[in-house]
């Protein structure tokens, strides 16, 4: 039996389109994480803590005012440069919720315009992350740790990015 390729191309779309829908909650949390990372760059503290849930808590026990009162706080020091390295995500749809370690950049603004002249990358950090989704199917921060990890600690896909950022190092 011979199959056209009329009937083919209506399968094929939708295999592609099943394959692209795969990963899609994936991708709204990696977009979520940068427009994050760019709200703290900015030092816009009511728009990060926007994306807190109403009962956040940190590893240290931080909630929302708590939280927003540390930025502001560091957010006075000086401008902030924030680079998005690699992303693990874990997500439950039944639930509405995922599980994110973000490993994170961070240099002082002036540090970064001569990163590259003095060799200075800055601070890497591993976030862990819970997030659930709000109400209006948004992604909102449960809670969240971090802590400080050297170069050699890394993700490999954080290392990759590195190599872009600094091609010489």
């Amino acid at each position: 039996m011979r199959i056209s390729k009329a009937a083919v191309l209506p399968v094929l779309i939708l295999s592609l389109a099943a394959a692209c829908g795969r990963g899609t909650e994936e991708a709204r949390i990696r977009e979520f994480l940068e427009k994050t990372a760019a709200k703290a760059e900015k030092r816009d503290v009511e728009a990060v803590t926007a994306r807190l849930a109403e009962d956040y808590r940190d590893f240290e026990g931080r909630n929302k005012p708590a939280t927003q009162a540390l930025l502001r706080q560091y957010f006075k020091r000086s401008g902030i440069v924030i680079h998005l390295l690699g992303v693990k995500i874990e997500t439950d749809a039944d639930s509405g919720r995922a599980s994110v370690k973000a490993e994170v950049m961070f240099s002082a603004g002036a540090a970064e315009i001569f990163r590259r002249l003095v060799r200075y990358a800055g601070e890497c950090f591993r976030f862990s992350l819970d997030l659930r989704k709000g109400p209006a199917g948004n992604w909102l921060i449960d809670s969240s740790a971090w802590e400080p990890v050297s170069w050699s600690e890394l993700f490999s896909e954080s290392a990759v990015i590195l190599k872009k950022l600094f091609p010489d190092g």
